[in-house]
Formats: structure tokens, C-alpha cells, sequence
């Protein structure tokens, strides 16, 4: 039911909010239920990480509703849809129906 919200979510936001390249407010600190923080730089470089390790890092470029990753851990390149509101960004997993809630925690 939650994955549903959220798709719903995602979709209803898309046809009501276009994404811009580079959203100045998507930069900063970001932290989501799993305590897993992102941090996503003006240079649009990323680290995801737990209080144990990094899970992810790379580049990011937003293109139309969409952020194309670059990770430079894994080498894997791959387009997830967003949502970006003023305190919350709704990630899709890559390969899933299942996306990240992140609240913003910092600048």
C-alpha cells in the first residue's frame, strides 16, 4: 500500500510539476527512514551512506523528471524518476516499484 501511495504520488506530481535542470533546492543533506543519509553537492556528486559505510557515490544530471546516475563505486549508469518538494525528495529504486523518502536534514 505504501509503494502505491508513493507511485501515485510520484505520477500525480509529474503531471503537475516539470523539473527543472540543476533544482537549486535539491542540494544538501538528505536523510530517509532506513537512516541512510544523501548528500548531493552543487558539483551534482552524490555519497549515500549508513553510519557504517557508503552505500553509493557518483554523479548525478537532471534531465526532464528524471536524475541520471553515474556511480563511480559500481560503474552502473541508470535514470530514476523524482519528486522534489520543499522538505522531501521521493527517489524510485533502480530496478523496483520501490522508492527512497528522504527529508531534508541540511544545506
Amino acid at each position: 500500500m505504501k509503494n502505491f501511495i508513493i507511485s501515485l504520488t510520484l505520477f500525480i506530481s509529474s503531471l503537475s510539476y516539470s523539473a527543472i535542470e540543476n533544482p537549486s533546492n535539491i542540494y544538501g543533506y538528505w536523510l530517509n527512514n532506513e537512516s541512510e543519509i544523501l548528500l548531493i553537492q552543487l558539483d551534482n556528486s552524490f555519497t549515500r551512506s549508513d553510519k557504517f559505510s557508503v552505500l553509493a557515490e557518483g554523479n548525478l544530471e537532471f534531465i526532464n523528471d528524471k536524475i541520471l546516475v553515474y556511480r563511480t563505486d559500481t560503474n552502473e549508469e541508470y535514470a530514476l524518476e523524482y519528486f522534489l518538494g520543499k522538505e522531501t525528495l521521493v527517489v524510485m529504486k533502480p530496478n523496483s516499484q520501490e522508492a527512497w523518502l528522504f527529508s531534508r536534514i541540511g544545506n
